[in-house]
């Protein structure tokens, strides 16, 4: 069963500088809540460039089950200030996340972001409960995003 959920909001920072945040995965731990952390091969991820990343989800929160997982991706898109795709594979699914950024005008940019995911195997009768949440962190992660990028406002 193949989900996908889609996020967009407004930043008041311009697209090339949203771009260049949102492209270093080792900073989404930052602003996403799934994420742990991730190691990268470069300051800039180009097409065919890899990394990977540990993501941490609660399916049952507040209840403390955890699941744990590394995720290896390899960048299939990038055209800076403008939209940057990688895609994913992890123990039990793949996954596609797709960042477009367009100018919003006074030196904002609009973000929209699509997480596509396959869950396979034992984790899929978990999908019903994560669903939801991944949509609820999903939300959180863009808010916690703005937040970020424009308390950095000079």
């Amino acid at each position: 069963m193949q989900r996908v959920i889609e996020n967009s909001i407004t930043i008041a920072r311009p697209p090339t500088e949203v771009f260049e945040y949102v492209t270093q995965p080792w900073r989404w731990h930052e602003w996403h809540p799934s994420s742990q952390g991730a190691t990268g091969s470069s300051d800039r991820m180009v097409p065919g460039e890899t990394f990977d990343e540990v993501i941490r989800l609660q399916p049952l929160s507040p209840l403390p089950l955890t699941i744990r997982r590394q995720t290896h991706y390899q960048v299939d898109e990038a055209q800076p200030g403008i939209c940057w795709q990688v895609s994913g594979v992890a123990n039990g699914g793949k996954l596609v996340i797709r960042y477009e950024l367009t100018d919003a005008g006074d030196g904002a940019t609009h973000f929209f972001r699509r997480l596509r995911y396959e869950v396979k195997g034992p984790l899929r009768l978990l999908d019903p409960l994560l669903y939801p949440r991944m949509q609820a962190l999903s939300k959180q992660a863009l808010s916690n995003l703005k937040a970020r990028l424009e308390s950095a406002v000079s």
